[in-house]
């Protein structure tokens, strides 16, 4: 009898037996959070996404063969990874609490002012031993990770939907030290939750569009991977963009947030356009006592004012309604102005002798507005997490692989 209820055990799977792990995420609050992401931790691909009500159900088959030993990744944009025993969520519906972790170092954005010819020299010392050390703990052969990339965007007070990229990245260190490094990135399978309404609409805008640079544009972006490879490759402190930015002393401010670390903030304000546009751009380095790389973040504020309003043209204005997804569809908008606040972050860790990275994150928050006060706020979120790193045998990736279709799929929300 034990032979025979191991072996119909062993066939379950086969059989099309289904196991379904559920819970509920909520904030500190105890106010529900949608989009949050689920997913088996040896097996990426295998997830699903928080609903309306913050719960999640992930149906399981034969996709893993032994789910009492993996662990299940809870993640929200803004909020701390969880990781839980997934064998935990079997029989009941655990709630799982988040606990908020902002995605950027908040420290104080301060401008430039005239040193003293000791504090200079004192600043460029500091920021020489900070480059030493990156030049020494950076990785001197390719490097490949594997990640999981989340990206949400939000219009009005409504949410398009998230999209969940796992993808691998080859970094090839730059021979010249003023060069940065070549990243590769190439997507291998993308999970998307969304209103079908929301996707059906970006469907026919696209369908519809006329013009074919505007086309090839969409697509491209519609593709899941430039949002994901621009967001690794601008939020990496590399050694050469140190380089430029130790050239101007005069812009570095100090600070230590505590006995163990430094922070260091390069600031700088411009005008373009004759004060159309301008913008003021920080750099924060967090470094330890060693002068080790810690957390590298960019604020980039811009602010937009047109001295006359501009009118959005027809064939525009349906892309700009997707701003508008609480209201009716705008019939026309004049540009007067525009805000926007980007910011990244990445966190470094030390493996194997290398600083590498191991969470990159992004805010975006913007606003545009008519001349007749009507504001349309979009905000995008993004997090990255490298899941492994391999550092022996990395070579490039081929040029066919990094142009093949990424598989997508729109996954239930239940």
């Amino acid at each position: 009898m034990r032979g025979l209820f191991f072996y119909i055990w062993a066939l379950l799977p086969a059989l099309g037996w289904a196991q379904t792990y559920s819970g509920r995420v909520i904030d500190e609050h105890g106010e529900a959070l949608m989009y949050a992401t689920v997913y088996v931790q040896s097996a990426p691909e295998v997830g699903t996404a928080t609903n309306g009500e913050g719960v999640f159900a992930l149906v399981l088959k034969s996709e893993i063969s032994n789910p009492q030993s993996e662990t299940l990744i809870i993640s929200c944009l803004g909020y701390e990874t969880q990781q839980w025993p997934l064998s935990r969520f079997a029989a009941d519906t655990v709630v799982v609490q988040m606990r908020e972790q902002p995605i950027w170092i908040a420290p104080t954005i301060v401008e430039a002012e005239k040193t003293h010819q000791s504090k200079r020299k004192k600043m460029a010392s500091l920021l020489r031993t900070v480059y030493q050390r990156l030049q020494e703990e950076s990785p001197r052969e390719p490097v490949q990770y594997n990640v999981v990339s989340d990206v949400k965007m939000e219009a009005q007070t409504s949410s398009w939907g998230m999209e969940q990229m796992i993808a691998k990245v080859v970094q090839i260190p730059s021979q010249d030290i003023t060069q940065m490094d070549s990243v590769q990135f190439v997507g291998t399978y993308c999970k998307r939750y969304c209103h079908p309404l929301v996707r059906q609409h970006v469907d026919s805008l696209m369908h519809a569009e006329k013009d074919k640079s505007r086309l090839r544009y969409a697509a491209a972006i519609d593709s899941g991977t430039i949002v994901h490879r621009k967001m690794w490759e601008m939020s990496q402190m590399d050694k050469s963009v140190l380089l430029d930015l130790s050239d101007e002393l005069g812009r570095w401010q100090s600070s230590q947030p505590d006995a163990q670390h430094m922070l260091l903030s390069y600031s700088r304000k411009r005008s373009h356009f004759l004060g159309i546009v301008k913008t003021t751009e920080t750099h924060h380095l967090l470094v330890d006592n060693s002068a080790s790389l810690q957390t590298y973040s960019t604020d980039l504020y811009v602010k937009l004012f047109l001295p006359f309003s501009i009118k959005i043209k027809d064939s525009d204005l349906s892309w700009v309604n997707l701003l508008n997804m609480d209201d009716e569809a705008l019939q026309k908008f004049r540009l007067k102005r525009g805000t926007m606040h980007v910011q990244f972050t990445t966190q470094y860790v030390l493996r194997d002798g290398m600083r590498v990275p191991s969470e990159k994150t992004m805010h975006v928050d913007a606003q545009l507005e008519d001349n007749k006060g009507k504001v349309l706020p979009c905000e995008f979120w993004a997090q990255q997490q490298v899941t492994n790193m391999q550092t022996s045998g990395v070579k490039p990736l081929h040029r066919y692989s990094k142009s093949q279709t990424v598989p997508r799929v729109l996954v239930p929300i239940y």
